[in-house]
């Protein structure tokens, strides 16, 4: 243990600090938690599809389950993604999870076969390899109602700068997101805007038009002419977003989508929100006991939802680094050679795809290597990669007959849901 981190002071009252906060107090009950975050702390909130992972966090740490998050936060299950039109715009395939480690009963082929007959077993909930869709804002929501379980946070509602905190604190937290307001050191940033030039997105969130089709126990991933649009079903209403460069102007074929995926005649788009986004890493994340979590640290895209899942494993390798089992050096290599990788993944989606225009063939040239991490795994990639090449067959393992059974006596997902 390194026994001189006493104090730590967190700032930022996004959904990343909220995890850090819950997270460290939990497993260091004796040390004191400063959390520091203004005010009119305002997340985007645009909708949040997560995977496992991060989903095991939460009910370690912070004792959220899923059904709590169906429940309070405005959510849904999500088994995978669905990715349409990626290889040609007439091709979909499925990335399921549970593929690492093999579960007998929980794994990629009990989701496929959920997703095939549309039918949710009674034990969903119990399933270890699923996650959840919730509105970040109502997730946070909810946390404020149960942070009082943790006697070692401080809560102070304002905003600070690193010089007046200076003395407080043995290991201070900037999770201050893109603004970086603890963490600004000159010439730390790696942009990868050479590599995946997604820098913005378009949301548009709405009711239902037809619950039974629109409302799907994964995220929905379609490949368009400069970017893709995700689509996040949530209890009450459908998030979408064009994942996007800047420099093309999407709104026409952003709109048109809207109006067939919802069967209208028209989108308000008063209601189309522009959420700019930085992509790329910090070259130090960790410097002097001062650390950089989340948006101020890294960020690849939203594809494969990987934003939250690096928070998860940088509060990993940080509990790490307070416990004395890693140095500074290490834990700022293990977290830049976990986001190459990661990020060689994500360009992955797009480099083999038969598309072709100026967007897609950028991404064709890019030289990446296959590098498996855990919620990646060789299984993983050659799950993505069947999806643009037959002859990489998409990994299948075995389906206990109990399974099949269980599966098929299911409800609709769509009434499931609701009785939820």
């Amino acid at each position: 243990m390194n026994k001189s981190i006493e104090r730590i002071t967190v700032v930022g009252g996004g959904t990343t600090g909220y995890l850090t906060v819950f997270r460290l107090a939990k497993q260091y009950p004796t040390k004191l938690i400063t959390w520091i975050y203004p005010e009119d702390n305002d997340p985007i909130g645009v909708g949040e599809a997560i995977i496992p992972e991060v989903s095991n966090m939460l009910l370690q740490y912070c004792e959220v389950t899923h059904k709590d998050i169906i429940k309070e936060c405005n959510g849904t299950l999500k088994l995978g993604v669905h990715f349409v039109g990626w290889n040609t715009p007439d091709e979909s395939f499925y990335f399921t999870f549970g593929h690492e480690p093999p579960n007998p009963r929980h794994n990629s082929a009990s989701l496929d076969r959920i997703i095939d007959t549309g039918k949710v077993p009674a034990d969903i909930l119990d399933y270890t390899d699923i996650a959840t869709h919730f509105r970040a804002p109502e997730l946070l929501k909810y946390l404020d109602r149960v942070v009082y379980k943790f006697k070692n946070i401080k809560i102070e509602r304002r905003t600070v700068t690193l010089g007046e905190l200076e003395g407080t604190y043995d290991l201070l937290i900037d999770c201050t997101g893109f603004k970086r307001a603890l963490t600004q050191w000159t010439d730390n940033y790696l942009s990868i805007q050479d590599k995946i030039p997604n820098n913005q997105a378009y949301v548009y969130r709405t009711a239902y038009t037809d619950r039974e089709k629109q409302c799907l126990p994964y995220t929905v991933a379609c490949a368009m002419n400069y970017g893709w649009i995700f689509n996040i079903p949530l209890t009450n209403e459908i998030a979408c977003g064009y994942v996007h460069p800047n420099k093309y102007n999407i709104m026409d074929e952003f709109i048109e989508y809207l109006k067939t995926k919802f069967g209208v005649d028209s989108i308000d788009e008063s209601k189309i929100r522009k959420v700019p986004m930085i992509t790329g890493r910090n070259h130090i994340h960790l410097k002097d006991n001062v650390v950089a979590i989340g948006l101020s640290s890294n960020f690849i895209e939203p594809l494969e939802s990987t934003g939250l899942f690096l928070v998860v494993s940088a509060l990993d390798q940080l509990a790490n680094y307070i416990d004395g089992t890693i140095s500074e050096k290490e834990y700022n290599i293990y977290i830049n050679e976990e986001f190459d990788s990661l990020t060689d993944f994500i360009i992955a989606h797009y480099k083999y795809s038969k598309r072709s225009n100026e967007y897609w063939d950028h991404y064709k040239n890019i030289p990446i290597e296959r590098n498996p991490i855990s919620i990646f795994p060789n299984s993983g990639w050659d799950s993505i990669l069947s999806g643009f090449f037959p002859e990489i067959k998409r990994p299948k393992e075995p389906l206990d007959p109990k399974e099949l059974i269980n599966i098929h006596k299911g409800k609709k997902y769509y009434e499931w849901i609701k009785g939820v």
